[in-house]
């Protein structure tokens, strides 16, 4: 695989992520001004119904994504020295790993409760 390939695969993959979110962001938006206040029961009811389950979890994925492709470039960018540049991506990604593992979990375990 070129250089080139693996760039546009990245531009791509920020492209689409940040196109995800910003719907996603806007349809939560909608959906809580439309509907106005909820009580808990009734969030928990939305928030775990299959589809927006899926969809949270594709919001999930999705920011994990950006948030990699974000870093990455910022850290190869402006970091030079190749040791400080190594600690600083497997902490990013440890980081991200950690936190999208803990919000999948806490999704799951949300959508097995209200079941």
């Amino acid at each position: 695989m070129s250089r080139h390939t693996h760039g546009l695969r990245t531009w791509l993959l920020q492209r689409i992520s940040a196109v995800y979110l910003a719907v996603f962001l806007c349809y939560v938006l909608f959906h809580a001004l439309r509907h106005g206040a909820h009580s808990y029961t009734e969030w928990q009811a939305w928030l775990t119904s299959p589809l927006m389950n899926i969809a949270t979890a594709g919001f999930i994925l999705a920011l994990v994504a950006h948030a990699w492709v974000g870093m990455r470039d910022v850290i190869l960018d402006y970091i030079k020295p190749v040791g400080l540049r190594l600690a600083l991506l497997s902490l990013t990604a440890v980081l991200l790993a950690g936190s999208s593992l803990w919000a999948l979990r806490s999704l799951l375990l949300a959508s097995v409760t209200a079941a």
